[in-house]
């Protein structure tokens, strides 16, 4: 069973061997260790602890602490903050990982700086004044006396408070110049004078800006500075083929996994993808300058993936690291005996290959993620515009099994019918995302959602509805095999909510798409259509009484599962008291 096909274009390796979690990690070119990272993003501190236990036991040797651990450096001025970043980068010590790191975004808020630092009228920093970078760099050694465990930190600086490239200057001309400027900066401080790890994290919302920034690193002096980034273009998407600009990039890079998967289910649901990870690091692993990577392992609160299913997403990873002659039978067969036995490898294998084909096709839609980090909505700007993955392919092409079977463009088929009209205008967010797409007449801001399309929709939810509840059907089977009560619990847990997610996406996708072409006028009020619309609102709110009535505890982060069922009545109560209340039965 495929995903989406043509969207990885990466070589298995052919040679099966035997992965061990507990070996070193690899050797690069150079002969000095490879950076075998991991990332915790939620401050659940027992979770977080038992996070650190597996990474020592798989021989993680760098450790980054973000989100609601710490997010700014600043973070440390707060005590409940400093303590747990403290007493985390101890414990990581003592575990034997050698290097914890922190997050930190540059620069802070506007006001969060002296004003006589200030252009008076604008309120813009005057990066021309050397004083005001004497007080950045104090500033950083006194927020660093606070955690002094601490081994380095990794620098967003983009989606901060106060954007650098924004700040008045006559001297740095460019937005790439004030960039490498802070850059450097801050590296005088953590890499020259402090002795610690400083490394910059990209993150790029379109071609101007990825261009702009890799100007940046460019002019970047320190030859100590370490890039992150991402496995995909701008975001965590399951279609987003790789960053290919990576390769060209002169400084160090390590490339940052998120195996808890904040736009896919974020574990709470089946988001089990190993075969993703691993053709992603296969190819970023090839690249010369590339010399490790960071794994997240929870999207906040209680939904870190170690212990759970989705443990084999970073399980992949690290058997690549430790074996480049190992295949993706060996990482299932592995990964599955020690968790559940060398009985069930058979049967649960053949339910974890089904996982990816659920998810893709219920949180995703003809190859458009239709959530909102997860949260069910079909009706988000950025599922349409932003989060295409189309934009970073040099053909924006995709071909859709999941019953659908066809070959479609993202633009000029996918978004132009399933966008609604509004998110298809040359507004200015749009001139700067997707400016190509605008220019190429791709898409025409007016409805174009018809029969045709919903039937592909419906076609490819259906598909996902029948083989999560296939899933379930299969655990049902195999529960007596299971000599752990709790391993089998979490399994049938997570493919049970699957199955129960795949039946309110279903309905809500026939409701959302179906009124969107009942809107349209008479002539596109046919019969079929209408069922449809009637069979989605009884399927919505029949799943969304299933999830609400759920009593089992659940993994609840950034996404709080049994809120979809909220977010689909609030559309259908919409439908319901439309002129569409007449067809309801």
């Amino acid at each position: 069973m495929s995903v989406y096909r043509k969207v990885f274009p990466l070589i298995l390796a052919l040679v099966i061997s035997i992965f061990n979690p507990g070996c070193g990690a690899n050797k690069d070119q150079s002969g000095s260790k490879e950076i075998v990272g991991w990332n915790i993003l939620s401050s659940n501190k027992p979770q977080d602890l038992k996070t650190i236990s597996a990474a020592a036991k798989y021989g993680v040797n760098h450790l980054q602490l973000s989100h609601k651990i710490i997010n700014n450096l600043n973070d440390l001025r707060d005590p409940q903050k400093r303590r747990l970043v403290n007493s985390l980068v101890d414990t990581a010590h003592k575990r034997g990982i050698k290097e914890v790191v922190v997050w930190d975004h540059a620069l802070y808020k506007p006001d969060y700086y002296p004003d006589k630092f200030k252009l008076k009228g604008s309120g813009k920093l005057n990066l021309d004044n050397p004083k005001l970078w004497g007080w950045i760099k104090r500033d950083y050694r006194n927020m660093l006396e606070l955690a002094p465990g601490v081994d380095g930190i990794v620098l967003t600086f983009i989606e901060t408070g106060a954007r650098i490239e924004d700040q008045y200057s006559e001297k740095l001309k460019t937005a790439s110049e004030k960039r490498a400027a802070l850059i450097d900066s801050l590296a005088s401080v953590i890499i020259d004078e402090l002795h610690l790890k400083l490394y910059i994290r990209t993150f790029v919302y379109n071609k101007t800006e990825l261009k702009s920034i890799l100007k940046s690193i460019e002019l970047i002096k320190n030859p100590g500075v370490v890039v992150m980034c991402k496995e995909t273009p701008h975001d965590f998407f399951i279609t987003h083929p790789v960053s290919q600009w990576v390769q060209n990039i002169k400084l160090p890079v390590i490339i940052e996994f998120d195996c808890a998967h904040e736009f896919s289910g974020q574990s709470v649901v089946a988001s089990i993808f190993p075969g993703v990870h691993f053709n992603r690091w296969e190819y970023y692993k090839s690249l010369p300058n590339v010399i490790g990577f960071s794994i997240r392992t929870d999207r906040f609160g209680t939904t870190s993936i170690i212990g759970r299913p989705s443990e084999i997403n970073l399980f992949a990873i690290h058997s690549l690291t430790n074996d480049t002659s190992i295949n993706m039978e060996t990482v299932y067969n592995e990964f599955i005996t020690r968790k559940y036995g060398k009985k069930l490898l058979k049967p649960v294998k053949t339910i974890f290959k089904m996982a990816p084909d659920i998810i893709t096709s219920v949180y995703y839609t003809l190859g458009l993620n239709t959530a909102n980090h997860s949260s069910i909505n079909f009706d988000y700007r950025s599922i349409y515009t932003r989060h295409v993955s189309g934009r970073w392919m040099e053909n924006p092409s995709i071909s859709v099994d999941h019953g659908v079977n066809k070959e479609f463009h993202y633009w000029i088929d996918i978004v132009n019918h399933l966008s609604p009209a509004k998110y298809k205008t040359s507004a200015k967010l749009n001139m700067e995302e997707i400016p190509e797409v605008i220019a190429n007449k791709w898409v025409q801001p007016e409805e174009l959602m018809n029969e045709e399309y919903l039937s592909y929709v419906v076609t490819e939810k259906e598909y996902g509805r029948k083989l999560a509840a296939k899933a379930v059907a299969e655990l049902k089977k195999i529960k007596g095999e299971f000599k752990d009560d709790s391993a089998y619990t979490d399994l049938y847990d997570t493919f049970e909510r699957t199955e129960l997610s795949a039946d309110l996406f279903e309905g809500m996708a026939k409701v959302y798409y179906g009124y969107r072409i009942y809107r349209r006028g008479k002539k596109f009020r046919t019969s079929t259509l209408i069922k449809t619309i009637d069979d989605g609102m009884r399927e919505l709110k029949s799943a969304a009484e299933k999830i609400k009535n759920y009593d089992k505890e659940y993994p609840v982060g950034q996404y709080d599962w049994k809120k979809d069922a909220d977010l689909a009545m609030g559309y259908y109560n919409k439908i319901s008291e439309s002129d569409f209340k007449k067809y309801l039965n």
